[in-house]
């Protein structure tokens, strides 16, 4: 039971920091290692990485809407499906949203750099595991 826990928590964390850090590959404005923490800074200003859209006059729209978040759900939502159905309870979704919460604010706390070598994402700080993040995880 342990080991399926850990598997579901990190699962769970690795989603938040793909999803992360595919969307900003595909941004032409994040180039390097400096862009990407000015990103990542300015997503935790308000909890900014939790709204589906902030507009241009910075009104933030949308809360708990955020494409990081849905995938983060939508991956909790597939790993658990048919697990048991006690926790099927509306009362329950805080739970998984509290956890989604949790792991896509971590992706955005990340340094997230580039292998220069390889040019790939560097994932030794990324591995949602719990010696990275166990105890700030732990409340949740």
């Amino acid at each position: 039971a342990t080991q399926r826990l850990s598997e579901w928590r990190n699962g769970v964390g690795t989603t938040a920091i793909t999803v992360l850090t595919h969307f900003m590959s595909t941004q032409d404005d994040i180039e390097s290692d400096e862009d990407r923490k000015d990103f990542v800074k300015n997503l935790r200003l308000k909890l900014g990485f939790l709204y589906g859209s902030i507009t241009e006059d910075g009104k933030y729209k949308q809360p708990f809407q955020s494409e990081l978040l849905i995938q983060v759900l939508v991956q909790h939502r597939c790993t658990t499906l048919g697990a048991i159905d006690s926790h099927r309870k509306p009362s329950y979704a805080k739970g998984a949203l509290s956890l989604a919460t949790a792991a896509a604010w971590k992706a955005v706390k990340v340094p997230h750099s580039l292998n220069k070598v390889t040019g790939k994402a560097s994932n030794a700080l990324k591995a949602f595991s719990d010696t990275n993040y166990g105890e700030a995880t732990r409340g949740y």
